[in-house]
């Protein structure tokens, strides 16, 4: 099951599609956008990634990461290769949650 998920992530052929019609993107924006914060989602599945899963986990909750998404999910309709953006914005945002609670607690 982990396998299919990252291949449906794998397949981003970075074409900037999710970019243009993301509202959030704007000339004065520093939001990464839906195409890196899945690829972020991918690197920390692969066993070698998350090895530096924690840096990719702070930048994404700094500026221009996950809280910049306006949730308008224009992303995923304009990706060609229906890669599910949406999934990956909500799994990172779970991902963020987890780690910032571990943190909080000492875990």
């Amino acid at each position: 099951n982990m396998q299919a998920g990252a291949y449906s992530l794998a397949r981003c052929m970075t074409c900037g599609c999710c970019l243009e019609v993301c509202p959030q993107i704007t000339p004065t924006s520093t939001f990464i956008g839906a195409a890196a914060i899945s690829q972020v989602r991918l690197f920390n599945m692969h066993p070698t990634g998350k090895m530096h899963a924690r840096e990719r986990l702070e930048a994404l909750m700094g500026e221009g990461g996950l809280a910049d998404c306006g949730n308008a999910q224009n992303c995923v309709h304009a990706c060609p290769k229906e890669i599910p953006l949406t999934e990956s914005i909500a799994a990172m945002g779970r991902e963020t949650t987890a780690y910032v609670l571990k943190r909080l607690f000492g875990g």
